[in-house]
C-alpha cells in the first residue's frame, strides 16, 4: 500500500475513533403463531455513537458518528461527452466496452433532527472503472492526456483505466414511519466531492502477460456533483453525476463527464 494512501486511511480512522465504542450486535427475533413460525436474524458493525432508535423514548436533535462500513454502492458508468453519450472523434481512443462505479464509506458523522429526517457528512473511496475498446495506452507524465497505439499482434485480452478517489459526500436522508413490518422506506440526496488518489491501467496480452502502470494520467484532482438513493430498509438505489470534467489540462477531453447508477447495500 502507498504511503499517501496509508496516509489517508488512517486520517479517516482516526476521525472515526474518536467516538470510539465497538458495537457488533447480533439479534436474532423470532415470532410463532398458529400458522407460521418467522425469524430474523440483523448484524450490525459499528464503532462509535450508532444511529439506533430501539430504545422506548428518543430525544432529538441527537448526534452520531463513528467507523462504519455502509452505503456500497456497485454499479454502471456511462461517460458523457458534452451531453451525448456518444463519444466524439477526439475522445475515441477512450471507447469501452464496460464502465463500472464501487465504492463504499468508512467513516461519518451527522445528526438525527427527528424520526424521519438526518444530515450526516461520511467520507469513504470510490473507484471508476473503463475496460477500454482498444488497444491504447495512456502516457505517463504527459500534459495533456496523449495515447500511444499499442501493437495489435500482441494479442491484448485486457486494457481497464481505473481512478482511484477518496470520497466525501454530504448527505440529506428522509424516511419513512415504521411499516407494519418493521421496516421503513428511504430517500436520499446530497452533495459529493472527492479527491484523487491514483489512476491506474491494467493490461494483459499473450506476449507480455499482466503489465501494471501507475500516475495521474490528468484525471481531474477534485471531483464534485450530486446524488440521489432511494431504498427500502437496508437496499436501495443509486445514481451520481460528476459535475466536473473527468480530466484537467487536456483540451480535447473538455466535457466529458461521467454518469454512475446501479445497487447501494448498507443503506
Amino acid at each position: 500500500m502507498k504511503p499517501k494512501f496509508t496516509l489517508v486511511l488512517a486520517a479517516i480512522l482516526c476521525f472515526g475513533l474518536q467516538f470510539s465504542k465497538a458495537q457488533i450486535t447480533i439479534k436474532t427475533d423470532s415470532k410463532s403463531d398458529s400458522s407460521a413460525n418467522k425469524s430474523r436474524t440483523e448484524i450490525d458493525i459499528n464503532v462509535g455513537k450508532d444511529d439506533k432508535d430501539d430504545i422506548k423514548k428518543v430525544h432529538y436533535p441527537r448526534t452520531f458518528g463513528g467507523i462504519t462500513f455502509s452505503r456500497i454502492d456497485w454499479g454502471f458508468s456511462r461517460l458523457v461527452d458534452n451531453g451525448s453519450f456518444t463519444l466524439s472523434e477526439e475522445n475515441k481512443s477512450l471507447d469501452y466496452k464496460k464502465a463500472s462505479n464501487f465504492g463504499f464509506d468508512v467513516a461519518q458523522f451527522g445528526v438525527r433532527f427527528s424520526d424521519v429526517f438526518k444530515v450526516y457528512a461520511s467520507a469513504g473511496f470510490e473507484w471508476n472503472y473503463l475496460r477500454l475498446e482498444n488497444d491504447v495506452l495512456l502516457r505517463k507524465d504527459v500534459t495533456p492526456l496523449e495515447f500511444e497505439d499499442l501493437d495489435p499482434s500482441s494479442n491484448y485480452k485486457k486494457n481497464v483505466f481505473t481512478s482511484t478517489y477518496l470520497r466525501l459526500p454530504l448527505t440529506f436522508e428522509l424516511r419513512s414511519h415504521k411499516l407494519s413490518n418493521g421496516k421503513r422506506l428511504k430517500f436520499a440526496f446530497g452533495a459529493m466531492t472527492g479527491v484523487l488518489l491514483k489512476g491506474t491501467q491494467r493490461l494483459k496480452s499473450e506476449e507480455f502477460g499482466k503489465q501494471k502502470y501507475k500516475d495521474t494520467y490528468n484525471l481531474t484532482t477534485f471531483q464534485y456533483g450530486g446524488f440521489a438513493r432511494i431504498g427500502y430498509d437496508n437496499f436501495g438505489l443509486f445514481t451520481k453525476y460528476y459535475m466536473n470534467d473527468m480530466f484537467e489540462k487536456s483540451p480535447a477531453q473538455d466535457g466529458l463527464r461521467n454518469l454512475t447508477f446501479g445497487i447501494t447495500l448498507g443503506f
